[in-house]
C-alpha cells in the first residue's frame, strides 16, 4: 500500500467528522491514525486551505476554545440556519407540490444542511406532516421537468408540448414560445406565448398536464423593453387564469382589508365610500372573476362597466341554481 493512501482516508475521516460537527483534536486523531500531531497539523492544514478556496468565507475551519478541538464554523448570512431549514421544510410540505418520493429526496437533503445536533429535532417537529403527507392526484415527477423547462425559458428556445387538458382523452400539440415558470395553490405552470399567435397575454399550462415535450433548436426573441417579468405577472394573475389585463374598481366592506391587499398585490385604496373601502386592481380578467365571486355579498365591482356587467349576469346565473327545492 503506497504512502498516499492512508493519508486520502485520513484526510477524508477528518472531513467527514468535521461535517458532522465533530470538534477535532490533534493528539485524539494521532492516536487514533499513529502518526504524530505534526502529521495531523498539516491535514488540518490541507483541508483550510480547501475549505477557504471552495466556501469562499461561507465556511471556515477554525479551532473552539471550549471543545478543545478544530471545528467547521459557517457564516450564517451565506447558510440556511436550522430555524429556516425548518420553517422552508413546512413550506414544502405544506405546498403539497410534489410526488412523496421527491419531496422525500428534498427534505432529507434539505436537513442534512442544518447542524447534526439539531436535525432529530427538525425530523421530529416535521414527523406527523411528513407521514401523513399526501400528494396531488396526479402524482407525476417533476423536478427534471421543470429544470428542463427553466432552461428553455433562460435561453429562449421554442419548445413543442404534448397538453391534455382537463377532461379530454387525448394531448393537443402545441408549439410555444415559453417566457416563466410560476408555481401557485399546489401546481407548477408554464407560462408561454403560442408560437403560431399574436397574443397580447400569455397562455398558461400546467406543468403537470404535458404528456411530452421537446425543447428545440430555434430561438425567439423579443424587445427587452416588452419582456416577460414573472413577478409582475404573478401581481396580477389569480387561480393562475390569464385573460385580458384590465384595471377593476370594487367597493369592499368584508372584515379584512388586509386580506384583500394580500390577495391583491396591485390593489390600493383610493377612497371610502360610507363603510365600504373602494379599491383599484390592475388584473388578468378571467381569474380575478372567480376570486371576486368568492368574496359574497362583501363586494360589489365598479367598473368597467362590462365587466360589472358580466359580474351580475354569472351572479343571476348562480341565483337561478338554487331556485329548484331539493328536499
Amino acid at each position: 500500500m503506497d504512502d498516499q493512501h492512508p493519508k486520502s482516508l485520513r484526510v477524508l475521516s477528518i472531513y467527514e467528522r468535521l461535517r458532522k460537527g465533530e470538534a477535532i483534536s490533534k493528539k485524539r486523531e494521532a492516536e487514533r491514525f499513529s502518526v504524530n500531531e505534526k502529521t495531523i497539523q498539516r491535514d488540518l492544514d490541507e483541508l483550510r486551505a480547501y475549505i477557504a478556496e471552495m466556501f469562499q468565507g461561507l465556511m471556515e475551519l477554525e479551532y473552539d476554545r471550549k471543545k478543545n478541538g478544530y471545528v467547521l464554523k459557517k457564516d450564517e448570512e451565506g447558510w440556511l440556519t436550522n430555524k429556516e431549514i425548518l420553517v422552508v421544510s413546512k413550506i414544502l410540505l405544506e405546498s403539497r407540490s410534489l410526488p412523496k418520493e421527491e419531496m422525500d429526496r428534498i427534505l432529507k437533503k434539505l436537513i442534512f444542511q442544518s447542524h447534526p445536533q439539531n436535525q432529530r429535532f427538525i425530523q421530529e417537529v416535521i414527523q406527523n406532516e411528513r407521514f401523513h403527507y399526501v400528494p396531488l392526484q396526479h402524482n407525476q415527477p417533476l423536478i427534471e421537468i421543470i429544470w428542463e423547462l427553466s432552461s428553455a425559458v433562460h435561453t429562449k428556445r421554442i419548445v413543442l408540448i404534448d397538453y391534455k387538458k382537463e377532461g379530454s382523452d387525448a394531448p393537443v400539440a402545441r408549439k410555444v414560445k415559453p417566457v416563466g415558470i410560476i408555481f401557485s395553490d399546489y401546481y407548477f405552470y408554464l407560462i408561454a406565448f403560442p408560437e403560431d399567435y399574436d397574443f397580447d397575454f400569455p397562455t398558461i399550462y400546467r406543468i403537470d398536464r404535458i404528456v411530452r415535450y421537446t425543447i428545440t433548436d430555434e430561438h425567439f426573441h423579443y424587445d427587452y423593453k416588452n419582456r416577460f417579468e414573472e413577478g409582475e405577472f404573478r401581481k396580477r394573475v389569480q387561480f393562475m387564469h390569464a385573460g385580458e389585463l384590465i384595471k377593476i374598481t370594487f367597493r369592499f366592506w368584508g372584515s379584512s382589508l388586509q386580506a384583500i391587499l394580500d390577495r391583491l398585490p396591485t390593489a390600493k385604496v383610493i377612497g371610502k365610500d360610507g363603510d365600504a373601502f373602494v379599491i383599484e386592481a390592475e388584473v388578468y380578467g378571467r381569474g380575478i372573476k372567480m376570486w371576486l365571486l368568492s368574496q359574497a355579498q362583501y363586494l360589489e365591482v365598479i367598473k368597467p362597466k362590462e365587466f360589472r356587467e358580466e359580474m351580475k349576469r354569472t351572479i343571476e346565473e348562480m341565483l337561478g341554481n338554487y331556485r329548484q327545492e331539493y328536499v
